[in-house]
C-alpha cells in the first residue's frame, strides 16, 4: 500500500488536491470534520485502553496486596499460634516448677516432721513408760474394782438364789395345795369325776386359764430346776476349788510354819531380847495370813499367798545372812579370845619364871646387901623396872599400833605409880626397916600392874576385833557402794553418751533445719524471681499480643479498605467495560459512517470520472496530459485514500 506521504510529496497531487479543494469545499470540510471526530474517538479509545491497563494493573496490585496480606495474616496467625504454644508451655513449666518447689517444700517439711518425731520419740517413750506404769496401777485398781464387783455379783447371785429358793418353796407349796385339792375333788368317785369333767368341758374359759397358769408354773419350775442344776454344778466347782485352795493353803501354812520356825531358830538372840515384839509381829502375820486365806477363798487365786510366801522367804534369807555374819563374828571373837588366852598363859608362865629368877636374884642380893638398905632399895627398884620393861613394855609394843599413844600414856602413869609405890615402899622400909614388907609391896605392885596390863590388852584386842569387823563391814559396804558407783557411772556414761548422741542429733537436725530453711528461702526467692520473670514475660507477651491485635485490626482495616478499593476497581472495571462497549458501539457507528462516506466518495469519484470522461470526450487529448486527474485514474481507486481517512482504515485493519 502506498502511503499518503508519497501522494502529498508529489507536486502534481498537491495541485490536484488544491483544485479539488477549490472545486468541492463542502466535501473537504465534511471530511475534515469526520477526521477530527475520528481522532477524538481514537484519543478517547486510547484513554479508555490506558484506563483499562491502569485498572488491570491496579487489580493485579490489589491481588498481589491481597496475597501479601493473606500471607502476612497467615504468618501472624502462625506466630500467634506459636506464641500461644510457647505461652502454654511456659505456663506448664511454671506449674511444674511450682509443683516441684511445693514438693521440695513438702519434702523438707516432712523431713522436719520426721526429725521432730525422732526427737520427740524419746520423750514419747518415757511418757509411754510412765503411762504404762500408770496403766499398770490403773489395771491393778481395775482388778481390785473388778474383784469387788465380782464379790458384789456373787452376793447378789446368792441373794437372788435365796430369793429364788424362797419363791420355789412358795411355788412348791402352792402346787402341792393345788394338787391336793384336785385329788380330793377327783377322789369322790367316777360319777363325781364325770361331773367334774363335764363341768370342765362346760367351763372352757376357766380351764384354759387354769391350764395356761399351770403351763407357766411348769415352765418356771423347769427354769428354776435348771438354775438349781447350774447352781449345784457351780457349787460343786466352788467346793472343788475350795478343797484345792484349802490344800494349797495347808501347804502354804506348813511352808509358813517351817519358815517361821527357821526364822525363830535364826534369831533366838533377838527373840530373847524382844519376845513381845515378835509375838505381836507373828500375830499380825497370822491375821494377815488369815485375811489372805479369806481373800484366796473369795478370789479363788494363789497369787497373794505366793506373794506372802515370797516375802517370808526373803525375810528368811535376810535372817540367814545376818545369822551367818553373826556366826562369823562369834568365830572371830572366839579365835581372838583363844589367842588372847594363850598369850596370857604364855605371859603368866614367863612372868612366873621371871619372878622366880628375880626372887632368887633378890635373895642373893639381899644376902649380899643386908648391910646397905639404900643399895638394897636401889637394886630392888632396878630389878622392878627391868621386870616391868621385860614384861609390860615389850608386850605392849608387840600389840596393835592403833592404840600406841594410849598405851604409852598408860605406861607413863604406871611408871609414876610404880615410882610412887617404890618411894612409898622405900619410905615405909626406911620407917619400918623390914625387908618382908618391901617384898610384899613390890609383889602387890607387880600384880596390880600385870592385872591392869592384862585388862588393857583385852580391851585393846576387843577394840581391834571391833575395828576389824567394822573395817570388814566398811569394806563390804565400800565394795557394794563401789559396785553401785561403777553401775551408776556406767549408767551415767550411757546417759551422757545418749545425751551426746541426742545433742549431736539435735545439732544435726538444727543444721539440717537451717539448711532446709535456707534452701526454702532460696527456693522461695528463686520462685518469686521466676514468677516475677514469668509475670514480666507474660506482660511482654500481653503487650505483643495487644500490638499484634492492633496490627491485626489495622490489617483488617487495610483489608476492608482494599476490599472497598477492589469493589471500586471492579465498579471502575465494569464502567470501563461499559465504556469500552460504548466505544466499540461508537466505532461501529463510525465504521458504518465511513462505509457510507466511502460509498459517497466512490459515487462522487464515479461522478467525477463520468464528468471527466465527458469532458475528455468533448475536449482534446493534449489537454488531458496536464490534467491532474489522469494520475488518479491511473492509480487503484481502492488503494488511493485520503490522508484523513487512512488512520481510520489502518485502525480498522
Amino acid at each position: 500500500m502506498d502511503t499518503p506521504e508519497d501522494s502529498i510529496e508529489d507536486p502534481k497531487t498537491s495541485k490536484n488536491l488544491e483544485k479539488l479543494h477549490a472545486q468541492n469545499p463542502s466535501l473537504l470540510d465534511a471530511l475534515q470534520s469526520q477526521g477530527q471526530s475520528n481522532q477524538s474517538l481514537e484519543s478517547k479509545h486510547k484513554e479508555a485502553e490506558g484506563n483499562l491497563v491502569t485498572c488491570q494493573q491496579k487489580l493485579d496490585d490489589a491481588h498481589k496486596r491481597e496475597i501479601e496480606f493473606s500471607m502476612a495474616i497467615e504468618e501472624l496467625s502462625i506466630e500467634r499460634d506459636y506464641l500461644k504454644s510457647e505461652f502454654l508451655g511456659f505456663k506448664g513449666r511454671l506449674r511444674e516448677r511450682e509443683e516441684e518447689t511445693l514438693g521440695v517444700i513438702d519434702g523438707e517439711g516432712s523431713e522436719k516432721g520426721y526429725l521432730e518425731e525422732e526427737i520427740y520419740e524419746g520423750i514419747r517413750e518415757r511418757e509411754d513408760l510412765v503411762s504404762k506404769i500408770d496403766v499398770g496401777i490403773g489395771e491393778n485398781e481395775r482388778l481390785l474394782k473388778d474383784i469387788e464387783g465380782l464379790k458384789q455379783r456373787n452376793e447378789e447371785l446368792e441373794e437372788n438364789l435365796r430369793r429364788g429358793l424362797g419363791v420355789l418353796g412358795s411355788i412348791k407349796e402352792a402346787l402341792m395345795r393345788v394338787s391336793k385339792g384336785l385329788f380330793e375333788e377327783l377322789g369322790n368317785g367316777s360319777d363325781h369325776g364325770c361331773e367334774y369333767l363335764e363341768q370342765g368341758l362346760n367351763l372352757e374359759g376357766k380351764s384354759d386359764e387354769f391350764v395356761e397358769g399351770l403351763n407357766f408354773v411348769w415352765k418356771i419350775v423347769k427354769r428354776v430346776e435348771e438354775e438349781l442344776g447350774d447352781n449345784e454344778s457351780y457349787k460343786r466347782k466352788d467346793e472343788q476349788l475350795k478343797e484345792s485352795l484349802s490344800r494349797d493353803l495347808g501347804v502354804l501354812g506348813s511352808i509358813k510354819v517351817h519358815l517361821i520356825r527357821v526364822s525363830e531358830a535364826l534369831d533366838e538372840k533377838k527373840r530373847e531380847i524382844g519376845i513381845n515384839d515378835e509375838h505381836e509381829k507373828m500375830e499380825e502375820e497370822v491375821l494377815n495370813f488369815e485375811e489372805i486365806s479369806e481373800q484366796l477363798k473369795e478370789m479363788k487365786s494363789l497369787s497373794v499367798g505366793l506373794d506372802f510366801v515370797l516375802k517370808i522367804v526373803k525375810s528368811v534369807e535376810e535372817k540367814l545372812n545376818d545369822f551367818q555374819n553373826k556366826v562369823m563374828k562369834e568365830k572371830r571373837e572366839l579365835e581372838s579370845s583363844i589367842v588372847s588366852l594363850t598369850e596370857e598363859n604364855r605371859d603368866v608362865n614367863t612372868l612366873l619364871r621371871i619372878a622366880l629368877v628375880e626372887k632368887e636374884a633378890v635373895e642373893k642380893s639381899l644376902n649380899k646387901l643386908k648391910g646397905n638398905n639404900e643399895q638394897k632399895r636401889v637394886a630392888l627398884l632396878q630389878y622392878a623396872e627391868r621386870g616391868l620393861q621385860r614384861v609390860g613394855f615389850g608386850f605392849i609394843m608387840g600389840g596393835g599400833g592403833g592404840a600406841a599413844t594410849e598405851q604409852s600414856q598408860q605406861q607413863k602413869k604406871d611408871n609414876e605409880q610404880v615410882s610412887e609405890n617404890t618411894a612409898s615402899s622405900a619410905s615405909n622400909a626406911s620407917d619400918a626397916g623390914s625387908e618382908c614388907e618391901e617384898e610384899v609391896s613390890l609383889a602387890s605392885t607387880v600384880e596390880k600392874m600385870m592385872k591392869n596390863l592384862r585388862l588393857e590388852i583385852t580391851q585393846l584386842r576387843k577394840a581391834l576385833e571391833e575395828s576389824r569387823s567394822d573395817a570388814e563391814r566398811l569394806q563390804c559396804l565400800a565394795e557394794k557402794q563401789a559396785q553401785q558407783i561403777t553401775e551408776q557411772v556406767l549408767y551415767i556414761k550411757e546417759l551422757e553418751y545418749q545425751e551426746s548422741l541426742l545433742s549431736q542429733n539435735v545439732e544435726e537436725l538444727l543444721i539440717n533445719i537451717k539448711t532446709t530453711e535456707d534452701n526454702v528461702e532460696r527456693w522461695k526467692e528463686a520462685c518469686e524471681l521466676e514468677v516475677q520473670a514469668a509475670k514480666h514475660a507474660i506482660e511482654e507477651r500481653d503487650k505483643l499480643v495487644e500490638i499484634l491485635k492492633r496490627e491485626l485490626e489495622k490489617t483488617r482495616a487495610a483489608l476492608e479498605v482494599s476490599n472497598s478499593k477492589l469493589k471500586l476497581k471492579e465498579e471502575l472495571a465494569d464502567a470501563a467495560m461499559a465504556a469500552q462497549s460504548a466505544a466499540e458501539r461508537s466505532l461501529r457507528l463510525a465504521d458504518s459512517r465511513t462505509a457510507v462516506l466511502h460509498r459517497r466518495i466512490e459515487e462522487l469519484t464515479r461522478q467525477l470520472e463520468e464528468a471527466e470522461s465527458r469532458e475528455t470526450n468533448t475536449r482534446r487529448k493534449f489537454r488531458r496530459i496536464c490534467w491532474p486527474w489522469e494520475a488518479l485514474k491511473m492509480a487503484n481507486p481502492t488503494r488511493r485514500v485520503l490522508p484523513e481517512m487512512q488512520a481510520l482504515v489502518y485502525h480498522k485493519e
